[in-house]
């Protein structure tokens, strides 16, 4: 089952086969669950232990900003340990914030959430590095879409899960769920091989976050890269949070605002055909295609609101044209980042979800103010259409 035997940084990687790349995203699929399986149990938890929204609000702001700090931090670690080393650490963390998180104690609760928050950054920076280590450039967005159906499918399938077994089978039972497939995760990792493959040493000895940043802002093709990844996740972090209470404050209730959330939500069960769309029509052309419809839509459901069975409608659908964005996954920054830099600009790249959770609630902190609730909407069909306007500096070629 190993992917390929010791692979040296001067080697060129052997390709993978089809079975061999499913094989590879399988690992995404267990190292995501056991943060997915406490998805929904942790925010219900700390609302609980916390007694506000307001306290929990300001707990996840916290833990957000700790989240891009932990990726930041992350070249230093690779650079002291290795990067074999720095996975199996974050699954360690992983483990410990499992237990954790279980206990019913707010200080020990939200020191279990800094350290799961250290896990979740740790792991994608490291495996990041093993996808651009292992896959091959003409693979990628092959591989791409397996890989982000895998990880959806266990942030779809967890959140549910975690809260059932917790009511239905006790509080710790998803906490425990959590600790074993971290456990699986390292010996998956093991099974696949991955451990004997050698990453290209980074030739630089700055442990300055804000060097990392500094050289990330100076190449022009990893900013784009951020700032298409990062319009694409603010859209989603505006969809997950807001459509429900669009849904319950113009009349159709908590419920109908969770349907429209899960079906939109599950239109990335699609990502592997809009991969070989962007494979067979080239990435430039699927990703002005993506937010393009998702602006244009966005934009109707803002002039619909009034008809909340129409806009939710729309809002279906517009998830679709985000969904066709994931089937290129993080390829443009595969194909832009430098071999002999990848931890580092890896660690600037994966601090975009922290990011967008970060900005768009604050954005609309500050819209809201001023406008009704529909504005959310609109604003985000402004900075996808934007983002449709950058795509142009994505090379014609690339597929």
């Amino acid at each position: 089952m190993a992917l390929c035997p010791t692979v040296r940084p001067s080697c060129e990687c052997p390709s993978l086969t089809g079975s061999q790349r499913l094989t590879f995203a399988g690992l995404f699929f267990v190292q995501t669950f056991s943060r997915g399986i406490l998805l929904s149990v942790i925010p219900l938890q700390a609302l609980s232990l916390l007694g506000t929204a307001q306290r929990t609000s300001i707990l996840f702001f916290a833990v957000s900003v700790g989240g891009i700090l932990a990726a930041l931090v992350m070249p230093v670690l690779i650079r002291k340990v290795g990067n074999h080393s720095a996975f199996l650490v974050s699954c360690l963390a992983m483990l410990v914030s499992a237990v954790l998180l279980s206990f019913e104690d707010e200080w020990v609760f939200s020191i279990g959430l800094f350290i799961h928050t250290f896990s979740i950054a740790g792991g994608e920076v490291s495996l990041t590095l093993y996808v651009l280590a292992r896959i091959a450039r003409g693979q990628l967005t092959a591989f791409e879409p397996l890989r982000v159906f895998a990880s959806v499918l266990a942030l779809t399938i967890g959140p549910f899960l975690g809260v059932f077994l917790e009511q239905r089978g006790g509080h710790g039972l998803p906490f425990l769920i959590c600790a074993v497939f971290a456990v699986l995760a390292v010996a998956y990792f093991r099974l696949l091989g991955l451990h004997r493959v050698q990453l290209p040493v980074s030739h630089s000895y700055d442990s300055n976050p804000l060097r990392f940043l500094q050289r990330y802002i100076r190449q022009p093709r990893l900013r784009l890269a951020y700032g298409l990844i990062l319009a694409r996740s603010c859209w989603w972090t505006m969809f997950v949070i807001y459509v429900p209470i669009y849904a319950t404050q113009f009349g159709l209730g908590e419920l109908t605002g969770a349907a429209i959330v899960s079906v939109g939500t599950a239109w990335t069960l699609t990502v592997p055909f809009w991969g070989w769309v962007g494979r067979r029509y080239g990435v430039k052309r699927l990703l002005r295609w993506g937010f393009s419809l998702t602006s244009v839509l966005s934009l109707s459901v803002y002039l619909y609101t009034a008809v909340p069975l129409l806009a939710s409608v729309l809002l279906v659908i517009t998830a679709l044209g985000a969904t066709m964005l994931d089937g290129i996954g993080n390829v443009l920054f595969y194909r832009a980042v430098r071999g002999r830099e990848r931890s580092e600009m890896t660690a600037v790249f994966a601090t975009y979800r922290d990011v967008s959770q970060l900005a768009t609630p604050g954005l609309y902190a500050v819209l809201l103010n001023f406008f009704t609730l529909p504005i959310v909407f609109l604003s985000a069909s402004v900075w996808m259409m934007t983002a449709a306007w950058f795509c142009r500096y994505v090379p014609k070629q690339m597929r």
